[in-house]
């Protein structure tokens, strides 16, 4: 039987795949349907710039979905060769990467992402490589733990005392024993990541504009000034947010 949860995560994923699949991206105006009512044609009306909303929702939804999971995807792995890195050279760890880490995790991973951007610009590939940035510490600091744990474990012990070498134990031990741990990582820091680039995107920095047209946040930044008259344009991309959070929030059984 479908949990109420489940049903709510298929709809929202309805909505999504229908809203492509019928309308084009909204990557051009039309003036002439500015504000237009809600007909069939249209199921949440147009914005001012006559775009269909239900078009914006479904492709800033999908937009942020295809650029969150490619950075989260760099981070950790970004994280784990770290890790190895410091596991087959050690003194690395203590002189550099855990004081490094420390300054990363006490700072705001927000602020570090809007550094760099500030500093690179604007682009997809910026945005992945604030995320990483913002992001890598707390996920090194998460794998560290379990690495140490892992290495005081017998078979680490026999491995290396039969003359495994650093790369073999972590390859063949240290790595395996950490793959629940980066499963938990990914679709924890997930929901993280889209709120990132829905802020990024509120303050005008996107990515995918081109293809896909404004991204949620741009959309709700766009939609403040005349909400009284396009009420849906606002509601339906904080809808598309908050969807997309809970949908990928998947909690663990």
């Amino acid at each position: 039987m479908i949990s109420k949860g489940d049903f709510l995560r298929l709809f929202f994923g309805a909505v999504v795949i229908v809203g492509m699949v019928w309308k084009n991206p909204p990557t051009e105006v039309f003036l002439e349907e500015s504000f237009c009512s809600v007909t069939w044609n249209h199921p949440f009306g147009c914005d001012r710039l006559g775009r269909d909303v239900l078009s914006l929702f479904s492709y800033g939804t999908f937009s942020a979905l295809l650029f969150s999971l490619p950075s989260r995807i760099f981070t950790l792995v970004f994280s784990s060769l770290i890790c190895l890195f410091q596991y087959s050279i050690p003194f690395t760890g203590k002189w550099f990467f855990t004081p490094i880490s420390s300054v990363f995790v006490s700072v705001p991973s927000l602020l570090i992402a809007l550094l760099t951007v500030h500093a690179l610009g604007n682009g997809p590939l910026v945005l992945v490589i604030a995320i990483l940035l913002g992001d890598w510490a707390f996920s090194y600091e998460t794998l560290q733990s379990k690495i140490r744990e892992t290495d005081g474990s017998p078979y680490v012990l026999a491995a290396s005392f039969f003359g495994a070498s650093k790369a073999n134990v972590f390859r063949n031990h240290i790595f395996p024993s950490a793959l629940p741990v980066l499963k938990v990582l990914f679709t924890t820091g997930l929901p993280g990541v889209v709120m990132t680039l829905a802020l990024f995107s509120y303050l005008g920095v996107s990515a995918g504009n081109d293809w896909f047209g404004p991204g949620l946040g741009e959309q709700i930044s766009f939609a403040r000034d005349y909400a009284y008259s396009a009420p849906l344009a606002l509601v339906i991309p904080i809808f598309g947010i908050v969807g997309l959070v809970t949908t990928l929030n998947v909690k663990r059984r």
